[in-house]
């Protein structure tokens, strides 16, 4: 998946899924985790054009780039 279009379609499924859910749930936490992992993953591996042009088709702001990076951090630290 290390590949712009690896990145578009998990992120595009889990911000579907992720619209679905209840904000209060378990399920939402986790798969705000799992956008955030994926974050920090595009972010390894993808140029900083392709960056910008993934968060630009998805919809995603850098605010809430950021926040699902944070939900991710939250989960690591959560389990330790």
């Amino acid at each position: 998946m290390r590949t712009f279009d690896g990145f578009m379609v998990a992120l595009a499924e889990n911000l579907f899924d992720l619209k679905r859910l209840s904000v209060a749930s378990p399920a939402y936490q986790e798969k705000q985790r799992q956008v955030g992992r994926y974050c920090y993953e595009a972010e390894e591996y993808l140029l900083p054009t392709e960056l910008r042009m993934l968060k630009g088709q998805l919809g995603i702001t850098e605010r809430a780039w950021r926040r699902y990076k944070d939900a991710c951090i939250a989960g690591i630290i959560g389990d330790s």
